[in-house]
């Protein structure tokens, strides 16, 4: 039997949506410009009409129950657009908008990929600011509570609500000083075990390196565990460590730093770097520009 709309307060929706984004019933109350007591009653209401609690307090928050993770996911598409087609003011200009955008990565893409998005967004958006903020395992709430923007890593969280499209395939490379006493030139499989590596550190998934590294006959030595690629290339750069990273960010600054950039020992396939995003930004004209940006950075910049 068709379900009579009229029997359903409709604006309890948007409630329900907020509280999704949030996760804590005062953070949804001030973003919907409600007090606590009305959006602890419009929670009750809603537990009524979809004969479920939806959401459990717990120590971190407001957790949602199985029921209202699907209703958000068929429904939070649906408000967004609904939102996009009423609001005049959404319309996006680049030429004079002052938005924030913010982006979760590593330091890769300040590095590789900041440079050249910047200078192509001044010729269209002079105002628009980037910041970027270091990813981690946090990713994707971080994008559903629209604390961030995006998200730009190698990494893809488990979580089907996220959006993502592949913005580049990335080969990884070794690289050593210039000079160094035993690699020159090359690096076979003997060397790269032989010598010393500085890594990042692990975050708990598995790029194909790591494949290659936990097979049996490929324990490489870590000598030093940094927090970034910049200080990989230094460490590189300052000593006989060497290092696996990513092929644009190693061509892009082995002159600078004297490295050597040399294939890896065996074949890799490529890693492919995403875009990640939340469902409800997939609409936005603003963040859909972002989006188209960086693949037209991506495109015109040379591959390695």
């Amino acid at each position: 039997m068709k379900l009579n709309l009229r029997s359903i307060d409709l604006n309890l929706l948007p409630v329900f949506d907020a509280i999704m984004e949030a996760g804590q019933l005062s953070r949804a109350a001030e973003s919907l410009g409600m007090s606590q007591p009305a959006i602890s009653a419009a929670l009750q209401r809603l537990r009524h009409t979809f004969a479920d609690t939806l959401f459990v307090r717990t120590h971190h928050g407001m957790t949602p129950t199985p029921r209202a993770r699907e209703l958000h996911d068929q429904l939070g598409p649906q408000l967004a657009a609904l939102r996009d087609t009423l609001n005049p003011d959404n319309r996006f200009d680049p030429a004079t908008s002052q938005r924030h955008f913010r982006i979760l990565s590593l330091d890769y893409f300040e590095m590789v990929v900041l440079g050249p998005l910047l200078a192509r967004l001044r010729q269209q958006a002079p105002q628009v600011v980037l910041e970027i903020l270091s990813a981690n395992d946090d990713m994707p709430d971080e994008l559903h509570k629209g604390r961030a923007d995006l998200s730009v890593d190698a990494f893809v969280a488990d979580d089907d609500r996220l959006q993502r499209s592949v913005l580049l395939q990335e080969r990884l490379s070794v690289i050593a000083r210039k000079g160094h006493p035993t690699i020159k030139g090359r690096c076979n499989k003997q060397q790269f075990l032989d010598a010393e590596h500085v890594v990042l550190p692990d975050r708990n998934r598995q790029l194909p390196l790591d494949q290659i590294l936990n097979a049996p006959g490929w324990q490489r030595r870590t000598g030093a565990r940094v927090t970034q690629f910049a200080s990989m290339l230094a460490v590189c750069g300052g000593s006989d460590l060497i290092a696996t990273v990513p092929d644009r960010l190693a061509q892009q600054y082995a002159e600078t730093m004297q490295l050597q950039v040399l294939p890896f020992p065996v074949d890799l396939p490529p890693v492919p770097i995403y875009m990640i995003w939340s469902p409800a930004q997939q609409r936005d004209p603003a963040h859909r520009w972002l989006r188209q940006q960086l693949e037209q950075t991506i495109a015109q910049e040379p591959a390695p």
